[in-house]
């Protein structure tokens, strides 16, 4: 199953993590702007698999970053004006999904299917929070992290990632270990 989900992918240096992401999750938001930082950098690569799990919109807004001309720029773009507006405490300005499903179109359900898959995967390694990073560490297992971290334990976490070829997402569901932090780990 993992070898067939979704993302978007930012950045080209450094360890590589999946991070799946609803857009409607806050602490999604946060985990991005600590993972921008280091992408910028060049220390970080990170690909967003898109989930659909906190509110019926999220699934129209994921089919939206999917579907557009440049999904990575729109992601950054999206991700912009919602850091601004939840750092200004501005809930209202934050944007929504405009794209309704009454008929969907085939390419519609293209991208829902693959957005199914995504979420399927976290159901398979019965994770029910968001956001979730998933990496290969260096003794070869998949790690998980299941919830907001700060950018210190980011960072932390990144000192002991092995890059991951792509090839090792296929079953992962048969590999992923969660990863506890402890109170020195920050």
């Amino acid at each position: 199953m993992g070898s067939h989900l979704t993302y978007i992918q930012q950045g080209h240096g450094g360890p590589l993590i999946y991070d799946f992401t609803d857009t409607n999750c806050p602490y999604c938001h946060v985990m991005y702007s600590s993972e921008k930082r280091l992408i910028n950098e060049g220390r970080l690569t990170v690909r967003y698999v898109p989930v659909a799990m906190i509110e019926p919109s999220s699934m129209s807004e994921a089919v939206y970053l999917l579907q557009a001309k440049s999904p990575a720029m729109e992601l950054s773009h999206i991700e912009r004006i919602i850091g601004d507006n939840m750092d200004n405490k501005n809930h209202a300005m934050l944007p929504h999904a405009t794209h309704v499903f009454d008929r969907p179109s085939t390419r519609d359900m293209a991208t829902i299917r693959e957005i199914e898959l995504n979420n399927g995967f976290l159901r398979e390694i019965n994770v029910d929070q968001l956001p979730d990073i998933i990496y290969q560490q260096r003794g070869g297992h998949l790690g998980l992290v299941s919830g907001l971290i700060s950018a210190g334990r980011l960072t932390v976490i990144l000192s002991k990632i092995a890059r991951a070829p792509d090839a090792y997402m296929k079953n992962a569901h048969n590999r992923v270990a969660p990863v506890l932090m402890g109170e020195n780990d920050e």
